[in-house]
């Protein structure tokens, strides 16, 4: 059975966190908030529980007017109460939207629950999003001051959706009239989408067809979970299966930017896959690679590729969607194109740069409160900014950098971005533990995020842990080869090996990162201590050399000094004493 209703979909912000905190006390508060404010106000404006997942409420209603009044009563209610009673930690996003369902056994079902939920998902902490359809619905029948947001992709649904948005006290924006100029620009302002073409099985054995369908749904899944990435479903992208096609039609019909294409191959028990990314506005090849591999375990082959591509892509997407902003300034872009330029700079790694992608995340910020990757990327920065700022200033930056990651988690809890970046506060902080379990939870929500392997290949080193963390840094290699971070993935495999005494590997990875354009003096101090360490004195006195070229002050007492933050080591006193009369023997000053 079919009909229209008007839907409305809330969640709990954070929630994971939050039970991760106190399990106990937020399913208690979970329940009160449920009882005290959105039972009541459904029932009250006529409305009908649906369903309840978790910390999630679905809600119907015959009248698009009661669910928004619903909605606002809901949120404003909460807010009154803020910091009052059991639910004082709890805050809602709530989405409303107007489409057509499919009722069965209560339940109700189709693209109009999607919207709402994707809605929901795009609102900000205590605010509310609504469709077009609903906000022409409403008109002048009800107080509600919002603003619009313009139209948006959600998910796989085919046409974009004009979003509006509520926020207690907010006084809505009035856009001046765009320009030709400015509606053309808008449009170009569209965060990364791709769509992955069914992978041609090339192979003269018939069965393999099966290998190359599986390939391409482990890859859309894989990069499915990159949260800056709109990926089209497997369904749409399937259509064009076994069809020769333009790219740039494909492209057009599917809504996306990019398009990523390629094929199987298998010889025996060799396969080779190839993929590469194309433009879907011009068709121009991108990038491209091969892959060749023994055919063991097709589960295993099947992931290990997918990841690789996705850890190579996302990088690779980033350097290309920024090339396109040159000689734009930050005046002349909406959010998402200054949080890109931020990151430019911020993989510059230096005092000048990092400084500029602060102002520019801040910037972001400002334009898009609720935008929890560029909350996440400036608490990253802050981080970055106590490694190349002022010593007395760490302690500072790190408290700095665990507010703003918490406050990304809060408004997006699946956000790897966010995770990694508090887990490396955490990890510098004085709490190596805690920042592990952040590490690895930002890996259970993309296993192919390359800093995050690196960073808990990091913090397992502040815990003694070199061998663990090895293996760790070794997968972001494997993952994204070409990473703007590859210094700090060679330097710090050069202190796993070093800590676990296997000196002439530690060297030559330190070597290998002083290759890298944006390396800072640290490998050149990691490759002085190794070869101090050895008692190779001529090579040593080189190293001392290049190490005073590169940091001209560094002396044993400024050595000891940069694994503190504030009064916190980031290694073990053992080993920093260790390092320290490494240098002494290789002939730093002291």
């Amino acid at each position: 059975m079919r009909r229209l209703a008007a839907i409305l979909d809330a969640d709990i912000v954070g929630y994971s966190r939050l039970m991760g905190l106190d399990e106990a006390g937020t399913f208690q508060a979970l329940k009160a908030c449920r009882n005290t404010f959105i039972l009541p106000a459904v029932t009250g404006h006529s409305g009908r529980i649906v369903k309840q997942t978790g910390d999630g409420t679905l809600a119907e209603f015959a009248s698009v007017v009661d669910a928004v009044a619903c909605a606002v009563a809901i949120q404003r209610t909460m807010h009154a109460h803020d910091g009052d009673g059991e639910t004082s930690r709890m805050e809602l996003r709530i989405g409303v939207h107007l489409g057509d369902v499919i009722v069965e056994d209560g339940e109700i079902h189709g693209d109009g629950v999607v919207v709402a939920k994707l809605l929901q998902e795009m609102a900000p902490p205590g605010g509310i999003c609504i469709s077009q359809h609903v906000y022409d619905q409403i008109g002048a029948k009800l107080d509600f001051p919002a603003t619009e947001l313009g139209r948006r992709r959600l998910g796989d649904i085919a046409k974009p959706v004009r979003v509006w948005r509520w926020l207690p006290n907010e006084t809505p924006e009035v856009p001046a009239p765009a320009t030709p100029a400015q509606a053309r620009a808008l449009a170009d302002y569209k965060r990364p989408s791709v769509a992955v073409l069914p992978f041609a099985n090339l192979s003269s054995v018939g069965e393999q067809e099966h290998f190359s369908d599986g390939f391409t749904e482990e890859l859309i899944a894989t990069l499915a979970r990159c949260r800056w990435l709109r990926v089209v479903s497997r369904n749409s992208s399937f259509t064009y299966k076994g069809m020769a096609v333009d790219v740039r039609k494909v492209a057009e019909d599917l809504g996306v930017k990019y398009v990523i294409e390629g094929s199987v191959r298998r010889s025996a028990d060799r396969i080779r896959i190839t993929a590469q990314l194309l433009s879907g506005e011009s068709g121009t090849l991108l990038w491209a690679e091969r892959y060749d591999r023994t055919l063991d375990d097709i589960f295993v082959l099947q992931d290990e590729i997918a990841g690789q591509i996705t850890g190579t892509v996302q990088p690779e997407l980033g350097m290309i969607e920024f090339a396109a902003l040159r000689g734009q300034t930050a005046a002349d872009m909406d959010a998402w194109n200054i949080y890109l330029k931020g990151l430019w700079h911020l993989y510059k790694f230096n005092l000048d740069d990092l400084k500029i992608a602060r102002t520019l995340f801040e910037r972001a910020i400002g334009l898009e409160p609720a935008f929890a990757q560029a909350h996440a990327r400036l608490a990253y920065v802050h981080i970055q900014l106590g490694w190349y700022g002022p010593l007395e200033e760490r302690a500072e930056r790190i408290a700095d950098a665990s507010a703003l990651a918490e406050r990304a988690i809060a408004l997006d809890s699946r956000e790897p971005a966010a995770h990694l970046a508090l887990g490396r506060a955490l990890a510098l902080g004085g709490e190596p533990l805690r920042g592990i379990d952040h590490l690895r939870h930002a890996l259970r929500l993309d296993a192919s995020f390359a800093q995050a392997h690196f960073a808990l290949g990091q913090a397992l080193c502040y815990v003694d842990r070199p061998e663990d963390g090895i293996v760790e840094i070794g997968e972001a290699f494997r993952l994204s080869p070409r990473d703007p971070h590859l210094w700090t993935f060679h330097n710090m495999l050069a202190i796993a090996h070093y800590q676990s005494g296997r000196l002439d590997e530690s060297a030559a990875a330190a070597r290998a990162s002083l290759r890298q354009v944006n390396a800072t003096f640290w490998p050149a101090m990691v490759l002085t201590a190794a070869l101090g360490a050895e008692g190779r004195t001529e090579e040593a006195r080189a190293a001392v050399a290049a190490l005073l070229h590169r940091r001209p002050d560094m002396t044993l007492e400024k050595a000891r000094a940069e694994f503190y933050f504030g009064s916190i080591p980031a290694m073990s006193e053992e080993f920093i004493d260790r390092f320290v009369e490494d240098l002494r023997n290789a002939g730093v000053p002291e």
